[in-house]
């Protein structure tokens, strides 16, 4: 039991937090079975019921998302300032306004002098709460990226 608890510490101790970094919801709602297809484009959820959310992500320069991954898909776009995404072995990508990329584990930081504006669209298992649409992760070990 003590080793189980101080696993749990030291993982939270290693945990890298959001900072400078806030998110507004926007709108949620439970889709149910998800089965879509449009114009050759297809979405479906094999099994459950999904939910959908949206969000407007706000990233002070500087500011950071924490190392992180999510529950689901997640569907983003850079609306204003531009973003880096970096990798579990710290690979980096940058997004720029009017950019758009898919659910991807990693860090996300605006390592700009402006403020970037992302909007996010999760697709999860339904009753996922809020807070678990983003889910902490370690910072990888050979990755110095915050």
């Amino acid at each position: 039991m003590s080793i189980a608890c101080l696993a749990l510490l030291v993982g939270t101790a290693l945990a890298t937090l959001p900072s400078g970094f806030t998110v507004t919801p926007l709108a949620r709602g439970t889709i149910g079975h998800l089965d879509a297809t449009h114009s050759g484009f297809e979405v479906e959820r094999e099994r459950g019921s999904a939910d959908i959310a949206m969000a407007t992500v706000t990233f002070a320069p500087g500011g950071s998302a924490g190392w992180h991954h999510h529950p689901g898909v997640v569907l983003v776009a850079v609306q204003t300032g531009t973003v880096t995404h970096y990798d579990q072995r710290c690979h980096k990508q940058v997004y720029q306004a009017g950019v758009e990329s898919s659910n991807r584990t990693g860090l996300v930081r605006n390592n700009g002098s402006v403020e970037a504006v992302v909007q996010a669209t999760f697709l999860v298992p339904t009753n996922t709460h809020e807070t678990g649409l983003r889910i902490d992760d370690l910072q990888p070990e050979d990755c110095s990226a915050e």
